[in-house]
């Protein structure tokens, strides 16, 4: 057998003893978005039939990132970035965004304490399992920082795609005041507009729009999902540190686990 044939053969098997859950989640998640894209694609919503036969894509993404890095996702960290992707179809296709509103802010919370948990593991790629208090926290901080970062990001996503697509993926939110210093023409006074009830937009051939209130268009939204995607990031502080010190096993379910090197002994392994 070739080289390559044994590394590849040596990966299906510590895949496999990894976390057996690991392909039935995986394939629960495929029929869903399959069934998904039929359902929209009979129903006419381009956007969100390609939206589903895109996130196919997950399943052979996450076995390339862990062949690449030699690392392992436990079948608790795949279920929940699957449900994270599903999450995004049944938020925008099935309108759960609109019939549970804090769907929204639920997704992004999970995500941040995820990514937080993902980010834990690099550190490990170069420098191995840590060791001391010291490279515990260096680990925890760079988790910390990288869900951060990755939340940025996403951000940055969807102002391209409410920029440049058209997408209105920066939803508005109704408020009733705001402050600015454009009305004042100077920064060193503040328009205060409060008590906002009602705004009429003019169309330019006569048609108008009414809305209760006054329109922000993406801004709070922005802030409010980086602000709770940094409560998930930082919940992961204290449990992921925890955890990793011996006082429970949630770190082997949830952190990803650099092949080659011992990992705590895991519920879903036994």
């Amino acid at each position: 057998m070739t080289r390559t044939g044994s590394s590849l053969k040596r990966y299906i098997k510590e895949r496999y003893e990894a976390g057996k859950g690991f392909f039935p989640v995986s394939a629960v998640f495929l029929a869903f978005c399959v069934g998904s894209f039929v359902y929209f694609l009979v129903k006419g919503m381009p956007r969100d039939y390609i939206m589903s036969i895109a996130f196919v894509l997950y399943v052979p993404a996450l076995l390339l990132v862990e062949r690449l890095l030699r690392v392992i996702l436990p079948s608790v960290l795949a279920a929940v970035i699957y449900f994270m992707a599903a999450g995004c179809i049944l938020g925008a296709g099935y309108d759960l965004f609109t019939i549970i509103p804090f769907f929204d802010a639920l997704l992004h919370c999970i995500t941040g304490f995820v990514f937080a948990c993902i980010g834990f593991a690099v550190p490990k790629l170069f420098v191995g399992e840590p060791q001391s208090g010291r490279m515990l926290a260096v680990c925890l901080l760079f988790g910390f920082f990288f869900s951060l970062a990755i939340a940025v990001l996403w951000e940055l996503f969807e102002f391209a795609g409410t920029s440049l697509l058209g997408f209105d993926m920066q939803e508005d939110t109704v408020v009733d005041g705001f402050g600015s210093y454009l009305l004042s023409g100077t920064h060193s006074e503040l328009v205060q507009v409060d008590g906002i009830t009602k705004t009429i937009i003019y169309y330019g051939d006569g048609r108008t729009l009414t809305i209760d209130g006054y329109l922000d268009i993406g801004l709070i939204d922005t802030i409010g999902d980086m602000a709770v995607c940094a409560l998930g990031t930082t919940v992961y502080l204290p449990v992921i540190g925890a955890s990793a010190r011996g006082k429970n096993r949630l770190a082997s379910a949830l952190v990803p686990r650099v092949l080659g090197r011992k990992a705590p002994e895991s519920p879903e392994a036994a």
